[in-house]
């Protein structure tokens, strides 16, 4: 009989986990582990970063700059504050009997804010979870700097600085509350400026090119008033040289002078001032402005070796030193435009001279100036033209000629047409300076002047031997 046929087993509930199923874990599983190695990965590599940079950065504070209005400073040299304002910077200061306000140089305090982020970082300390800012001697530190910006948004920059014990200093800034830095011996005497560092100390602020009137006052002396006009600066007081032109070189030079002026110290305490008169006043009106840029200097009961100035533009009291101030005075004889002849050296035709009854003609010629009806060249007639018009009067003119003078010579200068261009007198005079002569220009007045160019003269035309001499 045959063998019955055997149940077939039942193998659906012993099946394996499908293939496709285990590789899909699998993957899932190897992505897990590759995950977690990135993880790892990245964590050491930010740890070694944050680790270099809390050791070797060279920047210690991660805020710029930008938009400052306020910087208020506390250091062993005071206490003072450093606002922005329309006009540029000034600074506020405690005074022992007032408070008061000085302009400041806006490069000093662009300077200053670079010190302060430019401070050279020797290392930073980790976070300080043990005593606080006291346990690095920041909780009362010596030196501190609170730092204000135009943006809304922003806080204040506290920074601050103390030494310890071996001389390094450590600092702190609000910015990272959580590190402590440390710098070298040197940050707190570079940071601790006292407030006048700031001061701008000059005394006077305009533009030497729009200058448009100058003014000096003395109440026993010289005073006057000059005005620019396209032809240059003209006296408007005193009344005897109204119109009369001043000499542009001396007061360019005189404003040069004024722009350059500094306070000598500022008086920051009160000084016993005569109120009653400044003995000095300079004003200056720059372009179209109706205000002038002025001071005043007074003299100071009981101590005849300073000044004391008040200056429009320095805020402040100043001080300058008699020597100083008498150097600022200057009269109008010193301003007025003192040249004796005007003359254009280039139409001059003809150059006619008596010397001592000898009476030279020289002309101008293709080939310079020669001896008029002669052959003979003559050297040194433009030379001695040119002097003529660098003539200037060493003292006040006079109308009528002292009787030590002595004539010397006579010069006529002509064109081409022989229209007289000027007519010239010299004369000696032993009552004169040493080095200087008259000279009567046309009908006017007798000016003593150098005597170079009349020896020049006498050198070129000498007196010449007659039979009768």
């Amino acid at each position: 009989m045959p063998d019955k046929a055997l149940p077939r087993a039942d193998t659906t509930r012993f099946d394996p986990v499908p293939v496709w199923r285990a590789a899909f874990l699998k993957r899932i599983f190897l992505a897990l582990i590759l995950a977690l190695v990135a993880a790892m990965a990245i964590g050491i590599s930010w740890h070694a970063t944050s680790q270099h940079q809390s050791i070797d950065r060279t920047r210690w504070l991660s805020r710029p700059f930008a938009g400052v209005t306020s910087i208020h400073v506390q250091s062993p040299v005071g206490s003072y504050m450093l606002n922005a304002v329309a006009s540029g910077w000034e600074a506020h200061v405690p005074g022992t009997s007032w408070n008061f306000v000085a302009r400041v140089l806006p490069e000093r305090v662009a300077d200053y804010l670079g010190r302060l982020e430019g401070l050279t970082l020797q290392r930073s300390v980790g976070g300080f979870d043990q005593g606080g800012l006291g346990a690095y001697g920041l909780d009362d530190p010596v030196f501190k700097v609170i730092i204000a910006f135009g943006d809304k948004d922003k806080n204040p920059l506290t920074i601050r600085l103390s030494a310890n014990d071996s001389g390094n200093v450590r600092g702190w800034n609000s910015d990272n509350p959580g590190l402590v830095y440390e710098f070298d011996a040197g940050a707190i005497e570079q940071l601790g400026l006292p407030a006048a560092w700031f001061f701008d100390t000059r005394v006077f602020n305009f533009d030497q090119e729009t200058v448009a009137k100058v003014q000096l006052v003395q109440p026993f002396g010289s005073s006057w008033l000059v005005e620019k006009r396209k032809e240059g600066y003209f006296f408007s007081l005193p009344g005897y040289l109204k119109d009369k032109p001043a000499s542009d070189s001396a007061l360019k030079l005189y404003l040069h002078s004024l722009a350059l002026l500094k306070a000598g110290a500022l008086a920051l305490e009160p000084m016993d001032v005569d109120k009653r008169m400044p003995a000095l006043t300079i004003r200056i009106w720059n372009g179209r402005s109706e205000t002038p840029s002025t001071v005043d200097f007074y003299t100071v009961n009981d101590r005849p070796d300073i000044y004391v100035g008040h200056s429009s533009w320095l805020k402040i009291p100043f001080t300058l030193d008699p020597q100083s101030v008498g150097q600022l005075v200057r009269s109008a004889f010193d301003v007025q435009g003192r040249t004796v002849v005007k003359l254009d050296i280039g139409i001059v035709a003809r150059f006619i001279v008596n010397h001592g009854g000898t009476e030279y003609v020289v002309e101008r010629g293709e080939t310079g100036w020669r001896i008029f009806g002669s052959n003979m060249d003559i050297s040194g007639i433009d030379m001695s033209l040119w002097r003529f018009t660098d003539l200037q009067f060493e003292a006040l003119p006079l109308n009528t000629l002292p009787e030590s003078a002595v004539e010397l010579m006579h010069c006529r200068l002509v064109d081409k047409s022989g229209e007289k261009l000027a007519a010239l007198i010299f004369y000696a005079d032993p009552k004169l300076p040493q080095g200087q002569c008259w000279l009567k220009n046309g009908g006017g007045m007798y000016y003593p002047v150098s005597s170079r160019l009349l020896k020049d003269l006498q050198g070129l035309f000498p007196v010449l031997a007659t039979a009768g001499s």
